[in-house]
């Protein structure tokens, strides 16, 4: 099998490019299944299955539990039953797959296939496949089964206003909860087959004259040329595909929510359509995406520029209000209101050690919390959160370890981490900043504050997201396009789709404002005309 992505036809897996290790399929069944068993040797659930078409011989081959009984059933029965008697042995050879697949198949997706490889392959990716003796064509029948989860409410982004479904691992229903929000034929679907092992498929999809053709094709020629034993999630796609291999933050944001997904599709970007992953990729991604919500465009525009403004002061405060402290403490006392500086210094009399060291150990015992609160069952998690907020905290500022004014400190900037939109991707990202931004804050002060956080805008503002700057629009300042970022403008307010993502098709809303209804002039004697309504 060709070590390269697969593509498949994008109307699905229906066209393949043949491997270049290619054997054709023979017109000897029994040649054919002597190889195929030899290839499925010691496999104890790949069911060889002989039968007679007519007067035909056939063999039909899937893997156990992955194939739909009575789809299979309904196979069987026409093949061996509906067939007359010698009408198969009236066609010729060469033609007999085709035969019975426009007869006799006509409810099923089949695809005729001439190369064993090609066909062993579809066996592995969960297909029922069919050889007729005589015949140098193969039949793949759509007919998977594979073990799935029914869909439920997000788990990663959960809403209070809005849809409450959410992907699954099985990539048919991912794509037709996409597909069925955006019924537009314009809605592209690309197949490829990724992963020399497991056989991966992944869809890209994309808005045809909304999405830029050269963020799409750079889609293509990267997903091509990946090279890998397996694909087990989304994540591993990201890491291979993505603009740059050693960042902090996330260059594309994955997904669990369809209307998410479409909202995207509708301003240009692409969504990567994993099979066994609940999480869809979305690219080109901005920094800004991550300090927004789905409901915002859910809720009054009104209340959700507050709710920005929430969110750009929590990440703010999460990353840098430990650092400050430790400065303002040990560098900057002038800095600080003479009652305050007597309060701070009364909690910290009888602490032995630096700011910086007691911050240090309180930052790492929260990341323990945190991640011992992740890896653990739900019912210990919740117990391990009360242990950790109540007795640790307490325990350690009545043993002396740490101050009181410490422990509101870094419980504030936890909460901020909490309040940040997108959540866990950018979450995972301040963690490290806030121990970083916290060091140079102890090693000096305000200064090294201000130099570390200027590094990483610089580090940002150098990021590209498929070719995208990552910062934009803020760098590249873009007034135009400021509608969507520190506030929300409301719907028909922004007309536009991003213009460094969209393609041709730009305009995104036609809606004039609202408006009161026009309820006529007034009469001679000052009383207004009643207002008609249109309809009957």
């Amino acid at each position: 099998m060709n070590r390269k992505a697969k593509k498949i036809a994008s109307t699905g897996p229906k066209m393949v490019p043949q491997p270049h290790n290619n054997m054709e399929i023979s017109v000897s069944l029994a040649q054919n299944e002597t190889y195929l068993r030899q290839e499925f040797a010691n496999i104890s659930d790949i069911i060889f299955k002989n039968f007679k078409a007519g007067e035909i011989e056939c063999l039909a081959i899937w893997f156990d539990g992955l194939i739909n009984n009575r789809v299979s059933h309904d196979i069987f029965r026409a093949l061996m039953l509906d067939i007359p008697k010698g009408q198969l042995l009236e066609i010729p050879d060469e033609k007999r797959t085709d035969f019975l697949n426009q007869r006799f198949l006509p409810y099923h997706d089949t695809l005729q296939i001439t190369d064993l490889v090609e066909l062993k392959r579809w066996v592995l990716m969960s297909k029922l496949v069919l050889l007729v003796d005589g015949c140098p064509v193969g039949l793949m029948v759509d007919a998977e089964n594979r073990p799935q989860r029914p869909i439920s409410e997000p788990v990663t982004e959960p809403t209070v206003i809005g849809p409450h479904d959410s992907f699954v691992e099985n990539i048919r229903i991912n794509t037709a909860l996409i597909r069925s929000r955006l019924g537009d034929a314009k809605l592209k679907s690309e197949d490829f087959i990724i992963g020399r092992r497991t056989n991966t498929l992944v869809t890209l999809m994309y808005v045809a004259d909304i999405a830029n053709p050269k963020i799409i094709e750079e889609a293509r020629r990267r997903i091509s040329k990946i090279d890998i034993d397996g694909i087990l999630d989304s994540s591993y796609i990201k890491e291979l595909i993505q603009d740059r291999g050693f960042t902090l933050f996330p260059i594309m944001k994955g997904t669990e929510r369809p209307d998410k997904a479409v909202a995207d599709l509708l301003e240009g970007r692409f969504a990567l359509v994993v099979d066994g992953s609940p999480q869809v990729l979305i690219a080109p991604s901005l920094f800004i995406e991550f300090l927004q919500a789905t409901d915002d465009y859910y809720k009054n525009p009104i209340s959700v520029w507050f709710i920005r403004f929430l969110r750009y002061l929590s990440i703010f405060i999460a990353t840098n209000l430990p650092g400050i402290y430790v400065a303002l403490i040990t560098f900057h006392h002038e800095m600080i209101p003479i009652p305050l500086v007597f309060a701070i210094a009364g909690t910290r009399e009888t602490v032995p050690f630096p700011a910086y060291f007691d911050s240090l150990f309180l930052l790492i015992v929260f990341e323990l919390l945190w991640e011992s609160s992740i890896r653990l069952p739900r019912v210990v998690g919740a117990a391990i959160n009360i242990v950790g907020a109540l007795i640790l905290g307490q325990a350690a500022v009545q043993s002396n370890l740490v101050s009181p004014t410490l422990v509101i400190v870094i419980a504030i900037a936890a909460v901020a981490n909490f309040a940040l939109g997108s959540g866990y991707e950018l979450a995972l990202a301040v963690r490290v900043i806030r121990l970083a931004i916290l060091t140079a804050g102890g090693i000096l002060g305000l200064y090294g504050i201000a130099l570390t956080s200027l590094a990483f805008l610089i580090h940002m503002a150098g990021l590209r997201s498929f070719g995208v700057p990552y910062f934009e629009p803020f760098a590249p300042l873009n007034l135009k396009e400021m509608k969507d970022t520190l506030y929300r403008s409301p719907l028909w307010g922004v007309e536009d789709r991003p213009a460094l993502i969209a393609g041709s098709d730009t305009t995104r809303v036609n809606t004039p404002p609202p408006s009161p209804p026009d309820t006529g002039s007034t009469s001679d004697s000052g009383r207004k005309k009643p207002f008609k309504g249109g309809g009957r």
